[in-house]
């Protein structure tokens, strides 16, 4: 199992990975996931330690399940 904060890196990277893929640019997925923009920044660039309710709202925007992000 990796570390926690290799974990968070992950979660990061496929988020942004994901947002790539469907075209999005930051500000119109913060927008969609009612989150501002420089945290979005901070979790898929830094690995941002999240709450379960910002994973779903992120989810939410990418319209993809928890289980698509790790």
């Amino acid at each position: 199992m990796p570390s926690k904060e290799a974990f968070f890196r992950q979660v990061g990277k496929r988020i942004d990975e994901i947002r790539q893929e469907k075209g999005l640019s930051f500000p119109e997925l913060a927008n969609r996931a009612t989150i501002e923009k420089s945290n979005l920044v901070k979790i898929t660039k830094e690995g941002k330690n999240i709450t379960i309710g910002t994973l779903w709202n992120i989810c939410k925007g990418l319209e993809v399940e928890v289980k698509d992000l790790v």
